[in-house]
């Protein structure tokens, strides 16, 4: 009735709101949001499971079913929208604070509602949210600071999914063993090798790290002086720089500082040093075999004389 993934779905979504949980499973949660914008999880289905999660008797599992929303409602775009943008659910989560006697869900319910009432400000399509939160704040109920920029996505909301048989970049085509993944900033469909890396996309509301094209990592990912050096460059600059400190001045300021102190390497993967030594050991060996074949030689030239010497006197005894 609800599309073909709906075990899948509800697979993800044990994990993502297990009890055992210390911390939350971005991973399932992502792959939670991947259902529904791909069209294998009917939205309405989605928001309605994910909902009954909000009255578990565990607490735990209700923050995280509560987490699992908001990054529904972030990544998903109109399609959850449009669900979570009804009179009865918001009359669900107003009676949900009401309700609840844990402390930390009440304080989640509220944020959310914040900051979806403030990202939906604008939008006329979506008022009973922004109308809720101004109903609540006239109620009394305090409301949490407000964490992300402008509340969330600011009408920005990341892009619809394209559909393709071939990657957007490299244009591979796509089969059994070269997968589709799709970029988070710009919807269009990569293979994963032009989409290998990750980075964070405030503009949308995602404060995760979510798999981008490098087109888009480029203009979204850390720039180079926001990325940590690596410890080994530092450790070889540290000691380059200790290194140096300990040269004379005048040699520091000679041409001859500035040239490459380590043996230039050569074809073959053999440094200048490593084939003198070669040579010489050849010389070695070849001195070493004329100096075998010299006495060899005169060995023999001995062992002939002697033969020679000894002919010669046998001759002359039989005279």
């Amino acid at each position: 009735m609800f599309g073909r993934s709906t075990s899948n779905f509800d697979r993800l979504l044990e994990k993502a709101t297990s009890q055992l949980l210390l911390e939350p499973d971005w991973a399932s949660i992502m792959m939670i949001c991947d259902s529904i914008r791909q069209g294998d999880t009917n939205p309405k289905y989605a928001v309605a499971a994910i909902k009954k999660k909000f009255y578990h008797t565990n607490p735990h599992v209700a923050l995280y079913a509560l987490q699992v929303m908001e990054s529904c409602v972030k990544n998903c775009g109109v399609l959850v929208h449009e669900e979570i943008s009804t009179k009865q659910f918001m009359e669900e989560l107003r009676d949900l604070v009401k309700q609840s006697t844990d402390e930390n869900i009440k304080t989640k319910v509220l944020e959310l509602l914040q900051t979806w009432g403030m990202a939906f400000r604008s939008s006329p399509k979506y008022r009973i949210v922004t109308d809720t939160l101004n109903l609540m704040k006239a109620e009394g109920w305090k409301f949490p600071p407000v964490r992300e920029a402008e509340a969330m996505f600011e009408a920005d909301t990341a892009p619809e999914w394209s559909d393709g048989d071939v990657c957007h970049r490299c244009r591979v085509q796509f089969s059994t063993f070269t997968r589709q993944h799709h970029c988070r900033a710009c919807g269009q469909v990569f293979c994963g090798k032009c989409s290998a890396k990750v980075c964070v996309l405030p503009k949308f509301g995602i404060e995760r790290e979510v798999r981008v094209c490098d087109s888009c990592f480029d203009q979204h990912g850390p720039s180079e002086s926001e990325t940590p050096a690596s410890p080994v460059a530092e450790k070889e600059g540290g000691v380059k720089e200790e290194a140096s400190s300990d040269l004379p001045a005048e040699y520091l300021a000679s041409p001859l500082s500035k040239q490459p102190q380590e043996p230039v390497k050569v074809t073959g993967g053999k440094t200048e040093t490593e084939l003198k030594e070669e040579e010489e050991l050849q010389l070695v060996l070849a001195l070493s075999k004329s100096e075998a074949e010299e006495k060899e030689k005169e060995k023999k030239k001995a062992t002939s004389e002697m033969l020679a010497g000894y002919g010669g006197e046998r001759k002359s005894v039989s005279k």
